[in-house]
């Protein structure tokens, strides 16, 4: 008799583990090892079977280890497993890791009305899963681009073959990528050329999301000024990158081109001065001007007092040795300089700067995506000249084909003139 109990006993216990699951929680990386600032697909499913109240799951959290972007629409769809329907609910985000070694992502946790109902309910939390992080392939210091693939294209606002000296050319740079964000595209640097003057425009960044992933691209304007006739031999424009697919070093280019400058345009007669004006007509003007003056310095005051705070902030960021801090107050300063402009990554705040200050920035870039050692105190002055209210207004125009900073300095001043009305004509 006590056998054929625990005969009994044992059936249904059996009978009870091989039921189907209510309800599955499944989550996945795709790939399973990546780089370090690698885009990584992470899928969470939550399967139920008929009759199971609806359920959802939460949003996972992976703290400052790793970016995290929702990616797509929600998909449901059915499936079957061991044999039983589901109904799936999946969603998909981009993971990118900010730093080499181990990216565990807990179990993503159940909840909605299935989360309450006692009759279903076994678990709360799926598996957790681990993504392994390889570092940088690169030198510190040097761009690191991780993608599925990298090009270049360029394209002009004339002929490059048939210029005129003193008449400005607009070269038009784009970087595409797949696989990576527009933001964290480096920017193409120009060597400078005899006889050729070159400004650098504020670049446009954009990312999209397709269903392969992310798709970045930079676009960045370049205006040329040829001083003089002859021609000007522009070099090789080479970006270097790396191919996840293939695990190995890629390096886009631009072939070089020459430029044939003709002679300058003739210059046209310069209008007569006005004729004199009144003198109570200058002492009137004389007294508006001051009232406008007073009033362009208080608001002037108010307006840049979000970026007097900014810069405390990030000051204070920098003494205490805080990359996150640093971060997130120097995006900030950004905001109040560019008047509500969205904020960008690191890098683009620091695009119109010099080396040196782009050399801190990739410092804590490197601080905030590789775990490397990181001096506050040189990031301090290294970006602060760059901080101030004179460098913001030089350095963060509104964006367009021919910026208003550049400034020729041509040998006559007739050539300048004519350079002058051709730079508002484009």
């Amino acid at each position: 008799m006590r056998a054929a109990i625990l005969v009994a006993i044992l059936a249904c216990a059996l009978a009870a583990h091989a039921a189907p699951a209510p309800y599955l929680i499944e989550s996945e990386f795709q790939p399973a090892r990546a780089y370090v600032g690698a885009e990584v697909t992470l899928r969470l499913r939550l399967l139920r079977a008929p009759g199971v109240p609806y359920g959802v799951l939460r949003l996972p959290r992976l703290g400052d280890a790793a970016e995290l972007t929702p990616f797509g629409p929600l998909r449901d769809y059915e499936t079957q497993r061991a044999g039983l329907a589901y109904s799936v609910r999946e969603r998909s985000f981009l993971v990118v890791p900010r730093r080499a070694g181990p990216l565990v992502l807990p179990g993503p946790e159940l909840d909605g009305p299935l989360r309450y109902a006692k009759d279903f309910v076994r678990e709360l939390r799926g598996a957790p899963r681990v993504l392994e992080v390889l570092p940088p392939r690169v030198e510190a210091g040097q761009a690191w681009l991780p993608a599925r693939r990298v090009t270049l294209e360029e394209s002009w606002s004339g002929d490059p073959g048939a210029l005129a000296a003193g008449t400005p050319v607009v070269r038009t740079l784009v970087v595409r990528a797949e696989g990576i964000s527009g933001d964290r595209l480096p920017r193409l640097e120009m060597a400078a050329q005899p006889g050729l003057r070159a400004h650098h425009d504020l670049p446009d960044f954009g990312s999209e999301y397709l269903e392969a992933g992310m798709a970045g691209r930079r676009v960045q304007r370049v205006v040329l000024m040829p001083l003089e006739e002859g021609e000007i031999a522009l070099p090789e424009l080479a970006l270097s990158w790396w191919d996840v697919a293939a695990d190995a070093p890629r390096t886009a280019t631009l072939p070089g081109r020459t430029l044939r400058v003709g002679a300058a345009e003739a210059v046209e007669a310069a209008p007569e001065a006005p004729p004199g004006v009144a003198p109570q007509a200058v002492m009137r003007g004389f007294a508006i001007a001051i009232l406008v003056l007073s009033a362009a310095v208080l608001w002037g005051y108010l307006r840049n007092q979000p970026l007097r705070e900014a810069r405390r902030q990030l000051r204070a960021a920098c003494g205490r040795k805080d990359p996150l801090a640093v971060r997130d107050a120097l995006l900030e300063w950004w905001k109040a300089a560019a008047r509500g402009a969205p904020a960008p990554l690191v890098q683009r705040v620091g695009d119109a700067w010099d080396a040196g200050a782009r050399a801190q920035l990739a410092a804590l870039d490197a601080a905030l995506y590789g775990g490397r050692a990181w001096d506050g105190k040189a990031f301090w002055r290294g970006v602060r000249p760059w901080l101030r209210k004179g460098a913001v207004r030089r350095e963060l125009p509104v964006p367009s084909a021919l910026s208003p900073l550049f400034r020729l300095q041509a040998r006559e001043d007739a050539l300048t003139r004519k350079a002058s009305r051709s730079l508002e004509r484009a």
